[in-house]
């Protein structure tokens, strides 16, 4: 989740639509379908779970019956020979969780029955996978990134869209698109500078029309994925594409469509879709996942997700206890961000005001991530606000009562924001730099320190010269220091099996290694291995850490 910590994510500039007035006529961005059947079994199960309340009748014989399921405890069974009998069906919808309609929340997925940290909840293959609206130039077959500036430009020899060569060339994925372009005889205009281009704009209205045409089945499933379209037409962004993409679609590619239908597309997918990358980094599109976009946010979510295989099935796991009759939730923003920074995102990009326990605690659940210090008091008292979801109310000292207002207060988010995102991420000297600065304003766990504080663990210990190896003692004691202060923070705002705590766990012990090698303190190795266990735990389905970290084990 924690991907972009110093430099929180952010729709796409106006400015970077701005040359879509001019390539429109060349190309557009593409979201990619997946033909699995995974997504289609949980929506099955999901829909007949919203349709019909949970019988006491048996499955099989329709008899009274007290006896359920263990699994999802949604089906009834009078006897363990009929729920054997009917397994081979009832395991396709075997789910532990069901859709609801809440009066607050409207449709959102609840455990049937307790859930352990660690358990995979559901796995889904993505409804269309792709390109976001502005993309380097990556294949529209694989998805992986292409750098055409280092190797031969390949491109489809049809519709000249650059890929990675012959084999994606043919993959059915890419045939169909490939017909539409052709057809048309648009030649898109992709720029070898592997800049991040508007010219993949139109891929994902495009596969979602092929959708329509040629399973209307799943463009139903997508229609039905909640869009937010009159507030997206209200954005600057939404009137270029009214302007320019409708157009595109039904003057150059001659689609059965109008413009209610594309922008409603557009809208399903900057409300819906997950940003998806690999282990590798070869891969940054975005994807449609109808049954896990239902899932309520939270900004102490229950649940984490992560990537897998080839079609970038998501895999759902709980991270903490949840009970049976529990939302289940997950967050649309970053755990390391304060109220206000949190609630603006939201608000942009998901269009509605959050208003979850973290959010209603001036505190923030204990944590004073949001809070900054008293200068009137100078003792590190905090100050933070009256009234935390009205970013217009003020704050004040819990002390002296010092009051600051609140258009300050958000002010001073905003610049303190635009510093972090100028700070050089290849030299750390800024970023402790930055720590000093705001010493006295800013306390040790403010939101702005803390994703400074991140930003800083991974670079010591990979950036050309400050390798693990190459570290000296102080600077390897200052990420000993930072991983558990950070730590701290998460068993607060992200515990339990989330990918956060893992990986700080893992950059934990690799330190601690450094340090026993070096002949450091005593308890330090059990520390580190304890750490290292820890982590293989939490980290056991994450596809970039599981094999590295299963390694570190066998070692031990």
């Amino acid at each position: 989740m924690l991907l972009e910590v110093v430099k929180p994510r952010q729709n796409s500039k106006i400015s970077e639509f701005s040359t879509i007035l001019t390539s429109l006529k060349g190309s557009e961005n593409s979201p990619v379908t997946k033909q699995t059947s995974a997504w289609q079994d949980s929506l099955r199960a999901l829909d007949s779970s919203v349709s019909t309340e949970m019988s006491n009748k048996c499955a099989v014989c329709k008899k009274s019956a007290t006896q359920t399921c263990s699994a999802c405890g949604q089906v009834f069974y009078c006897a363990r020979e009929h729920q054997k009998q009917d397994w081979k069906q009832h395991k396709k919808f075997c789910v532990p969780f069901k859709i609801t309609t809440d009066e607050v929340l409207g449709r959102c997925v609840v455990a049937t029955r307790n859930l352990r940290p660690g358990e995979v909840i559901m796995k889904q293959a993505p409804l269309i996978l792709g390109p976001k609206v502005v993309s380097a130039p990556l294949c529209l077959s694989c998805h992986k990134k292409l750098n055409l500036e280092e190797k031969a430009r390949y491109e489809c020899d049809k519709c000249k869209w650059p890929l990675c060569g012959q084999e994606c060339e043919a993959s059915p994925l890419h045939q169909a698109e490939c017909q539409v372009f052709a057809q048309a005889e648009f030649v898109p205009t992709v720029k070898s500078d592997n800049s991040r281009q508007p010219v993949y704009s139109s891929i994902a209205p495009l596969r979602a029309l092929l959708l329509k045409r040629d399973h209307p089945e799943k463009f139903k499933i997508l229609r039905q994925c909640q869009s937010h379209l009159s507030e997206h037409l209200a954005t600057p962004v939404y009137q270029i594409l009214r302007n320019n993409l409708v157009s595109f679609f039904i003057d150059v590619l001659k689609m059965d469509t109008d413009e209610t239908e594309i922008l409603t597309i557009c809208s399903i997918f900057d409300t819906n879709c997950f940003d998806v990358r690999n282990p590798k980094g070869t891969v940054n599109v975005r994807g449609l996942y109808p049954t896990i976009s239902l899932l309520s946010h939270d900004c102490k979510q229950n649940t984490r997700h992560s990537f897998h295989g080839d079609d970038f099935h998501l895999l759902l796991t709980a991270t903490v206890p949840i009970k049976k009759g529990e939302l289940i939730t997950t967050t649309y923003t970053q755990t390391l961000w304060g109220t206000l920074t949190r609630r603006a995102h939201l608000k942009m990009s998901k269009h509605f005001d959050c208003t979850c326990d973290r959010c209603k605690d001036p505190t923030e659940l204990g944590s004073y991530v949001g809070a900054v210090n008293c200068t009137e008091c100078g003792d590190g008292s905090k100050i933070v606000s009256c009234n935390p979801l009205d970013k217009a109310a003020d704050w004040k000292c819990q002390k002296c009562g010092f009051v600051i207002e609140g258009k300050e207060m958000v002010w001073g988010t905003d610049f303190l924001k635009d510093e972090i995102s100028k700070l050089d991420k290849r030299d750390p000297k800024g970023f402790e730099e930055f720590l000093v600065k705001y010493k006295e304003t800013l306390h040790q766990k403010n939101s702005f320190c803390l994703q400074v504080k991140y930003a800083l663990i991974q670079m010591y210990g990979s950036l050309e010269g400050y390798r693990l190896a190459d570290l000296s003692d102080e600077l390897l004691e200052r990420k000993i220091q930072l991983c558990q202060e950070l730590l701290e923070v998460a068993d607060i705002l992200e515990p339990g099996h989330s990918r956060f705590r893992g990986s700080l766990l893992y950059d934990l012990h690799e330190a601690m290694m450094v340090q026993v090698r070096r002949g450091g303190g005593e308890g330090v190795e059990d520390k580190a291995k304890s750490c290292l266990k820890e982590a293989a735990v939490i980290l056991d389905t994450e596809p970039d850490f599981k094999e590295i970290v299963r390694k570190k084990l066998e070692s031990l």
